[in-house]
Formats: C-alpha cells, structure tokens, sequence
C-alpha cells in the first residue's frame, strides 16, 4: 500500500514538473532549461525574502521581493507566451542590477553578494543561447570588478545591514549552501539532458546504419534478381528476331516470356512501392477501406493467375469488415502473399482466403496445400535475408515481397505471422485493426 502511494505521488509530482517546464513537443531543451531554473530562483528567492526580512535587512528583503514578480513575470512570458528570447535578457539584466544593489546594502566584499554573483552568472550561462555567452560573461565580470573597484575607493559607501555577527555568518552559510544546491541541480539537470541527448543520438545513428544496411540489402537483391529475367527477355528476343523457331517452340517461348515479364512486374511494383514508403519516411496515409472492395481487383488477378496453373483458389470475406487502413499497403501484402502460395502450390492444389472479425481485429488468413516452408528458412522469412527460390513451376521467387509484408502490416498498426508444416502447406495471418 505505502509504496502504491509513494508510487503515485511520485508521479504526480513528475507530472507537475512536466507541466510547469513546458511539453517535449511544443518547447525545446533550452527553453525548458529555462523555465526550470526560472521556477528555481523563484523558489530560492521565495526563501530570501523572509529570511533577510527576519534577519534585520528589510531593504534586501524588498528587493528581493521585486526580483520575485520580475521573474515571475518572465516566466510567464517565456512558459505561457514563448517569448524565451526577451524572458532571457529581462530576467538577466534584472538579476545583476538587483545583486548589484543588494552589495551595497550586505556588507559588499565581506557579505555573501560576490557568492550570489557566483551562482548568477552560472544560472544566466545554462539559459543563455550560444551566441550571448560572451555578452553575459563580460557583463557578469565587469559588474562584479566594477562592485569591488568601487568600493575599494569609496568604502563608505558600503552599509552594513547585519544586527549582530551572527547574522553575518547565517547570511552567508545561506548563500552558501544555496550555491551548492543550485550548483547540483543545474548540473544535474545538464547532465540528465546530456544522456538522453546521446541516447536518442545513438538510437536514431544505430537506427541509419540498420536503414543503410536494408537498402544496400534491397538494392542487392534487385540487382541479383533483375538480372536474370532481362537476360531471359533478350535471349527469346533474339531468338525471335532468328526466326529459327517452330510455330510450337515459339507458343512455349511466348509464355515464357510472359512469366518473365510478370515476375519483373512484379518486382518493380514491389520496388516502386518501398520506395514510396521511404520517401514518406515510412508513413502510411490512412482511411477507411471496406476490406471486400479493397481486395476486390487483387483477388479477380489471382484467380485467373491460379486457374491458369490449375489451382482451386476460393475466397471469403466477411462483407461487414472496416478497415482504418492504406490500401495500396493492404493490397500488395494479399498479393503478395497469394503470389507466393501461387508459385508454391503444385497443380490441383488449393489455396482458400478467408477474412473475418476476431475479436478488435480482422483476421485474413491465406492457407495453401503447397510445399511449406524448410524449417532452417523459418526465421528469415520476412526479412531481407531471405533468399529467393523457385515454385512448383520453376516460377522464379523475389526474396523481398514478404518483407514488404511485415513491413506495411506494422506500418498499419497489425501483425503478421505463419504456420508452415513442409510438404503440408502454409498458412499466412495478417492481423489489422477494425475502426
């Protein structure tokens, strides 16, 4: 119970953080840097106002009081309008005239002021842009020499606000002990901000190097698998443009020229369709789809497709599915897989689609009665290790349709998975979420 309680408060104070800095997605790490250390020295200044009203230094007290509302009003600006750019300068400026002010009124070099300085210019240096460290860093030198050589002419002019000695020694354990404080958060906010900084480095680099790798793989494969059929197209037209061949070797070179000329169709969709998605940096543009309509045109293809091979293919979907999905995606990834059943069921085979409500989700199943899948290929199927085989009619496979498969499905928010017993046949499940 008490650490559900703890749990729970930490988490609401994680919120109020969040909440008081500014969201991830509307401010940027320096401007939230900027209103935490903003809530900080409001917090710090909350403190000094009672604390040297009670110490006998009622003019500090004030001052520091005015100090409060700057800063307040500079947080504001900066949480609640985003203006970070003039929040930096006012509450900076407002900072070193109020310390200032405050050296000739707290005992001056022998006072805590030139400590407070200390901690100031650390506070402007965090928030401030590159481009303003040097102005702040001459500003925050000349003020504080400035305050010294001053005093050093007119030492009259330095009063001292202190009851009694032990109100100088508590004046500065405070400042003290503030600094240090200060000093921690500050740098371990820095840090903090560091180590994600690198985490997210590393992830988005380790991220490139894996795209680089699948494109180099990608291109590979194009390369490897494209070179076969053009060299068959340009062997049968050559032997076309002959004219050595009889009227039955010229059906049988006909159709397989077709076959070539559709495989490297296909490859291209497939080629053109990953490349779309890249360019979109993998976003799919989603709408509602009736799955029935959208599946329509690729089951009419792959009908003839298999009949021609002499394969029973049926179809069910249930007419009532809705789908929240890209259809371009839906409709490569059924074809793709119904391609391969295709090429991998032998003649009088069966292949049966069926689509249906599971649950949130619609189920599309592809069973097939063909080969299945060799157990040591199993764990590369939708990956861009695949190798590319041949089907039951020396049909040649692409290596790279069922990696677009896995891809477009989680693209789409479902999930995609396999049943295979080799000799047996093969059952592909795409999972999609229903609207």
């Amino acid at each position: 119970m008490i650490p559900e309680i703890i749990s729970r408060i930490i988490s609401g104070f994680k919120r109020l953080v969040h909440f008081l800095i500014g969201p991830d997605e509307h401010f940027k790490l320096e401007n939230q840097m900027f209103n935490a250390i903003c809530i900080t020295a409001m917090i710090i200044i909350g403190y000094d106002v009672p604390f040297n009203y009670y110490n006998g230094m009622g003019t500090m007290a004030s001052l520091f009081a005015i100090l409060f509302v700057v800063l307040s009003f500079t947080y504001y600006l900066s949480r609640f309008k985003k203006k970070f750019k003039y929040s930096i300068v006012l509450s900076s400026l407002m900072t070193l005239i109020v310390l200032s002010c405050g050296y000739f009124l707290n005992g001056g070099i022998q006072g805590p002021s030139l400590l407070s300085f200390s901690i100031a210019f650390f506070m402007i240096m965090i928030i401030s842009p590159r481009n303003q460290y040097w102005l702040w860093s001459i500003l925050c030198l000349a003020a504080g020499l400035g305050l010294l050589f001053f005093e050093y002419k007119y030492p009259e002019s330095i009063a001292s606000s202190y009851r009694d000695r032990v109100s100088i020694f508590a004046d500065s354990a405070s400042t003290y002990i503030i600094t240090i404080l200060v000093t921690f958060i500050g740098l371990f906010y820095l840090k903090t901000a560091y180590f994600h900084e690198k985490q997210d480095a590393a992830a988005k680099t380790a991220a490139l190097e894996r795209m680089n790798h699948e494109k180099t793989k990608f291109f590979s494969i194009i390369a490897h698998d494209l070179r076969a059929p053009m060299a068959s197209i340009q062997g049968y037209m050559e032997l076309f443009r002959l004219d050595i061949l009889s009227a039955e070797e010229k059906e049988m070179m006909d159709k397989k020229l077709s076959k070539a000329i559709s495989g490297t169709q296909e490859m291209l969709d497939n080629m053109l369709s990953w490349s779309r998605a890249e360019l979109n940096d993998g976003k799919a543009a989603m709408e509602i789809n009736k799955l029935h309509e959208a599946l329509d045109s690729v089951i009419t293809i792959q009908k003839a497709a298999s009949k021609e091979k002499k394969i029973t293919f049926t179809a069910e979907i249930d007419p009532s599915l809705e789908l929240f999905s890209n259809v371009h995606m839906l409709q490569l990834i059924v074809r793709n897989i119904i391609g391969n059943a295709i090429k991998f069921t032998p003649t009088d085979g069966l292949i049966e689609l069926n689509a249906s409500r599971y649950g949130k989700n619609c189920l599309i199943a592809i069973r097939d009665t063909g080969n299945g899948i060799p157990e040591e290929n199993k764990s590369e199927i939708f990956s861009l290790k695949a190798q590319s085989t041949f089907g039951t009619a020396n049909e040649k496979g692409i290596g790279l349709g069922l990696f677009l498969c896995k891809e477009y499905t989680q693209a789409q928010g479902g999930k995609i998975w396999f049943e295979s017993q080799k000799g047996e046949g093969t059952v592909f499940y795409v999972s999609l979420p229903l609207i």
